[in-house]
């Protein structure tokens, strides 16, 4: 039996690359910057600057520029676009960052005052020189290394280098780092220097970028524009998958009530008769227990009762009530027999009801309440027998 390969299909992205440019191909200056509410902003002093500056017209011109804000100065890097083939632009308009190699060292944290970098890359050798804390050049210089140079031609170039940047307290030898761009929807830079990584916003590093100014801020746009719709999708995935939950919650209620419709069904006729032999028992119950008893009232009531009280009437008002009207010509009697009748463990309260003295005959209605244990409910009733001769 052969074996069969399944092939599944895999998502093709475009690859997202950053391209570092040879400094020695652009010339570089510091151009002071004035109030912005002046003289405009900082791409639009830059942008005047270079007219005046380059050889050629702009629109031929691959520049960028890096400022900070407050900076009374900014670095402007400039070239003449062809001094790059079109096989070295090829992939230029899909990369995220085009940019010489001294950008990476920018847009890292601002040196001390008076310092001086040397940036050592295969085609060139860069000095840049940081005279104030601003964490803006205010001097570079870019150097062509020739292939196949010695260590002793290179040593002769950094020296010039290092002569032309005037007064450096601090001289640090450092490689070009290695960039990439983050994962896809992160819009940032991974700067990797010595295997220590920093990431940088594409945003803040965009004003670094030589390709058409133009160009950037529509790759801004759409940069925003999809961001936005991956959000967007995100969250239509997240409402898909939320949907889903609820269905299938809304599918396993159904079932439990189906099956536990099942087992009601299953189980009522056991329950009916359940209930109904409860029913029978509790009503069998009843007719032994709830029952008036106004003898037994009668019978607890009588037994503190003074030779000199005689009852008139009693009634039983339910099933532990009673009510008594009563008549005695001893007056203190009737509160001796009050008394009395409360002090009984089968008595809950007896409350008098109406008292009357006609003349030497005192009459009297009484309620008297008794307590649920206050009958033998448990006696059973003996069969009556008969001999049998």
């Amino acid at each position: 039996m052969s074996k069969l390969s399944l092939k599944l299909p895999v998502l093709q992205t475009r690859t997202r690359e950053v391209m570092i440019l040879p400094d020695h191909r652009f010339f570089m200056r510091s151009v002071a910057l004035t109030d912005e509410a002046e003289a405009g902003s900082v791409a639009d002093q830059v942008e005047l600057a270079l007219e005046g500056m380059a050889p050629f017209p702009l629109s031929q011109t691959l520049w960028g520029y890096w400022s900070k804000p407050g900076c009374a100065h900014a670095l402007v890097f400039a070239t003449y676009q062809k001094r790059f083939t079109a096989d070295e632009m090829e992939d230029w308009s899909d990369a995220e960052w085009v940019t010489p190699a001294l950008s990476t060292l920018l847009v890292e944290s601002a040196p001390v005052p008076a310092s001086t970098f040397i940036l050592k890359g295969e085609e060139a050798m860069t000095t840049v020189h940081f005279g104030d804390a601003s964490g803006v050049p205010t001097l570079v210089r870019a150097a062509a290394i020739e292939p196949g140079a010695s260590e002793s031609e290179i040593g002769k170039i950094r020296e010039q280098l290092i002569r032309g940047c005037g007064g450096s307290t601090t001289v640090k030898d450092i490689d070009v780092a290695a960039v990439k761009a983050g994962d896809a929807g992160t819009d940032e830079l991974i700067i990797d220097r010595g295997g220590e990584e920093a990431t940088v916003a594409l945003d803040d590093a965009q004003t670094l970028d030589v390709r058409d100014h133009t160009e950037l801020v529509a790759r801004r746009r759409a940069r925003v524009r999809d961001s936005w719709l991956w959000r967007g999708m995100v969250a239509a995935l997240v409402a898909i998958l939320l949907a889903g939950v609820a269905e299938l919650s809304l599918w396993g209620t159904s079932f439990y009530q189906t099956t536990l419709s099942e087992q009601v069904q299953v189980q009522s006729p056991i329950v009916s008769e359940i209930e109904t032999a409860e029913r029978l028992a509790t009503r069998i119950e009843e007719l032994r227990t709830k029952r008036l008893r106004p003898f037994e009232m009668i019978d607890i009531v009588s037994g503190p009762r003074p030779d000199s009280i005689i009852f008139r009437r009693t009634a039983a008002t339910g099933l532990y009530s009673m009510e008594i009207e009563a008549e005695t010509d001893d007056a203190q009697a009737v509160s001796i027999f009050v008394s009395d009748l409360t002090d009984l463990e089968t008595t809950e309260e007896v409350v008098p009801l109406n008292n009357e003295t006609r003349g030497s005959i005192s009459t009297m209605r009484l309620l008297v309440r008794f307590s649920l244990d206050a009958f033998d409910t448990a006696a059973e009733i003996e069969p009556e027998t008969k001999e049998v001769e």
